[in-house]
């Protein structure tokens, strides 16, 4: 009989091993259950992708069913699109029309022709000897229209034709109608003479339409187009039409001779031979011998203010090369236009008036006389004395000078003429006097006092 007696350590360890045997139980069952959590999110997943990919698969299947479709609908518009351009459905039903009208008066005609007999005649048989006059006059009309049928492959006249086919088929027509309003009325004989009388009608209408088809091969884009184009040149034309008019009319008001050669020449040449403007410049070159709007009292004019723009230059001893000269050399030089210099102040220019020449400078003091000009190239002065005292070299006439000089290359190239141009005139003494100066101290910017 063994023992059952255990330790404290034993006992210990027992409850120990037990609860590690748990926990790993434990851990094992929650590692399973983790397992087929993810084994069931992976079936989930693969599930869902499958659907996602069916599902793509299905709306390609349907794009391609709806292109299919349209490209269905598209073939079959572009057909109906190519018949009615063709006019396919037109000449089919002109066909039908046509073997309808045969159908329906053939009978009618061979009835009634058959029924004819000699009044004496009581108990006569079929006119068979009249069977075929019913053929012989629907068909009459029909060689009409073969006949423009071959006129149109031959490029002949077409009108002799139609003047058969219309002789040929109101004599059926008539016939239809004489014998259908005795037989049955006044509908039935308007309808008999339709039938022989709207076939070959419609034959010629659409054999009229497929020549005006082959003359013209525009499609029925190119058409609206082209339709679209003459409105727009319409408006175009018409908007220069009034443009026109109003000019003939101020011409007419203003130039009264002149436009009545313009409209000589206009109806002496043909239509569309001389343009407008050529005309107009030629009746005005015809009356004046001149450029276009210039006349002699113009040009009188021209020369009287060219006269006293000289006389003015003159007076004020300037030349028209020296005014383009000083232009020139203003904006070359940068210069404000006028000898005031930097602080505004006018000087005097070398004729001895204020620089610049303005209206302002002007106004300032008008002259009082003849006397007030002074002599040319001489500052004025009140005293009245025959000869002046020479005035101070002007700082700012100095310095164009020696730009000048600057820009000529040498000082050596100054002269007097080139001075009095670039200081806007002035006497040649003043001029020798700047150009001596430049000379001699062409690095000097002090003010010169008088020589």
């Amino acid at each position: 009989m063994t023992s059952g007696y255990r330790s404290w350590e034993e006992r210990d360890a027992d409850v120990a091993k037990t609860k590690a045997e748990t926990a790993r139980i434990k851990a094992e069952a929650a590692a399973a259950a983790k397992a087929a959590e993810t084994a069931a999110a992976a079936t989930e997943t693969s599930k869902l992708a499958e659907q996602l990919k069916q599902t793509k698969l299905r709306n390609q299947l349907s794009a391609v069913a709806e292109g299919a479709k349209d490209d269905k609908a598209a073939r079959k518009a572009k057909r109906r699109e190519q018949r009615d351009d063709d006019g396919t459905t037109f000449k089919i039903l002109v066909n039908v029309v046509m073997a309808l009208g045969l159908l329906a008066a053939l009978p009618a005609q061979i009835s009634y022709f058959l029924g004819l007999h000699h009044k004496t005649d009581k108990d006569a048989g079929p006119a068979w000897t009249l069977a075929p006059v019913p053929f012989f006059l629907e068909l009459l009309a029909w060689v009409g229209v073969m006949g423009t049928r071959w006129a149109h492959r031959k490029g002949l006249p077409r009108w002799p034709f139609w003047l058969l086919t219309a002789s040929l088929a109101s004599i059926a027509g008539w016939i239809n109608y004489a014998h259908g309003i005795t037989e049955f009325g006044p509908v039935a004989g308007y309808a008999l003479a339709a039938t022989s009388i709207i076939g070959p009608l419609l034959a010629e209408v659409r054999q009229f339409l497929e020549t005006k088809a082959a003359e013209d091969g525009r499609d029925l884009k190119q058409r609206a187009r082209d339709r679209r184009a003459a409105r727009e040149k319409a408006k175009v034309d018409d908007a220069r039409r009034e443009v026109e008019k109003t000019e003939d009319e101020k011409r007419r008001r203003l130039f009264p001779n002149e436009f009545e050669e313009f409209e000589r020449i206009m109806a002496a040449y043909p239509t569309g031979g001389i343009s407008r403007t050529v005309a107009w410049e030629r009746a005005w070159d015809t009356m004046h011998a001149l450029p276009l709007a210039v006349t002699a009292g113009s040009m009188a004019v021209r020369e009287v203010a060219r006269a006293a723009i000289d006389s003015l230059l003159q007076d004020a001893g300037r030349s028209p090369e020296s005014v383009a000269v000083d232009l020139f050399l203003t904006q070359a030089f940068n210069s404000n236009g006028g000898d005031d210099g930097t602080t505004g102040t006018p000087t005097e220019s070398p004729s001895g008036g204020p620089a610049g020449g303005g209206s302002r400078a002007r106004s300032r003091k008008a002259p009082e006389g003849p006397e007030a000009l002074g002599r040319k190239g001489k500052q004025r002065s009140g005293r009245t004395s025959t000869k002046t005292p020479e005035r101070p070299l002007d700082p700012a006439h100095i310095e164009k000078v020696r730009k000048l000089a600057e820009a000529l290359g040498d000082v050596d190239r100054l002269s007097a003429r080139k001075v009095r141009e670039v200081i806007g005139g002035g006497s040649n003494e003043y001029a020798v006097r700047l150009r001596n100066h430049v000379k001699s101290n062409p690095a000097s910017n002090a003010r010169p006092n008088a020589d």
